[in-house]
């Protein structure tokens, strides 16, 4: 557990790597939800017992983790992004907002830059990116118009993940296109965000760099 504790971060980074890996294969996310949402939970679960303080928290915030877990279980579609039923994906939505949130508060309160500490900086903004997806899942769940395929096609939740990452990074490498003015709107918040999160995160970890580079303070003679 200690040995945990000490790498959350870096086995956080590994698994979204992971979901952004299997993201290119079709309907991965619906078939394999059994199998992906309980990992995903057992993630979370190991980020609040090592993150998160005071009993109450942590206990709200595995309630919330097994409630997510369970409904994206029994439910048709994915437990992660918005498909047949969306109360999961919502929960899910909830979930990594509070684990993004976990995240920030230890980056502030961390002392030294670290390998932990990269890898918590680079999680967040990863976690953007997911968070993202799910919102623009729930949008396209609701209207099926709201994007268009350059390719046509069948658009899959990969697809959206490509849009999301492509749209935080500035990069514009997707092959889908926001018809709908709701999405554009979140398509327009979501660099800004990311670009206000890393010009915070940048400003912390130098902070923290000069601090720990500081000569000691020589005694009064």
């Amino acid at each position: 557990m200690v040995w945990v504790r000490d790498h959350r971060w870096a086995l956080l980074l590994v698994s979204i790597l992971a979901l952004l890996v299997i993201s290119p294969f079709a309907g991965v996310y619906d078939r394999n939800d059994n199998y992906i949402s309980p990992l995903v939970g057992i993630m979370v679960i190991t980020i609040i017992l090592s993150t998160a303080r005071g009993a109450a928290t942590i206990g709200a915030l595995i309630l919330l983790t097994l409630v997510w877990l369970v409904v994206s279980i029994v439910t048709d579609g994915s437990g992660l992004f918005a498909g047949v039923a969306i109360a999961a994906p919502v929960l899910f939505l909830i979930v990594m907002g509070s684990v993004f949130l976990l995240l920030v508060f230890w980056l502030a309160h961390v002392h030294a830059v670290s390998a932990e500490t990269l890898c918590a900086a680079l999680c967040g903004y990863l976690l953007l990116g997911l968070f993202w997806t799910g919102i623009y899942a729930l949008l396209y769940a609701e209207n099926p118009h709201a994007f268009i395929a350059l390719q046509g096609g069948k658009i899959e939740h990969g697809d959206l993940l490509c849009f999301s990452y492509g749209t935080l990074t500035t990069s514009g490498s997707s092959a889908l296109t926001p018809t709908d003015r709701v999405v554009r709107v979140w398509a327009s918040i979501e660099p800004v965000i990311g670009i206000f999160y890393n010009a915070v995160v940048i400003a912390r970890l130098v902070s923290l760099y000069g601090f720990g580079r500081q000569p000691a303070t020589p005694p009064v003679t």
